[in-house]
């Protein structure tokens, strides 16, 4: 018994502390998912003894690191675009990219969006929580 509760105990205290690491980032729409690549971030932590860890990291901008993606989602045009951070962040901000530039921002609603152009599709999804903000970048192509 002393046990389990030590653990529950432990459980409630990891679960308090601020996570370490942005959350990862699924993408799926028709049935297909793919997990999009981690860029630039700003991420703090509570270490839960009175201080904080921070981490600032830069990265290439999109079109440079989809590279780091194993395989573009396949969609629709038209199709329902799903955002699972498995942790809801406060916002969400979608841009489409071309080769070296944004182009534009893409409307959301809530952690979903549209398709509205065929072709390979670079597109930059920037997340914010209480613990900082996350670029993310995904590639998808849309039929």
């Amino acid at each position: 018994m002393k046990k389990i509760l030590l653990f529950l105990l432990l459980a409630i205290i990891l679960g308090a502390c601020g996570e370490q690491e942005p959350p990862k980032l699924k993408i799926s729409s028709n049935n297909e998912e793919v997990f999009a690549v981690l860029g630039t971030y700003s991420w703090s932590s509570d270490n839960m003894d009175g201080t904080s860890t921070a981490i600032d990291s830069d990265s290439d901008i999109p079109p440079k690191i989809v590279v780091h993606q194993k395989n573009p989602l396949n969609s629709k045009l038209g199709s329902e675009i799903n955002l699972d951070f498995g942790q809801s962040p406060q916002g969400v901000r979608v841009n489409i990219w071309d080769n070296s530039q944004k182009v534009r921002e893409v409307d959301v609603e809530g952690t979903t969006f549209k398709t509205d152009e065929k072709g390979y599709i670079v597109y930059e999804i920037i997340a914010t929580w209480d613990q900082g903000s996350v670029h993310y970048a995904v590639k998808i192509n849309v039929q």
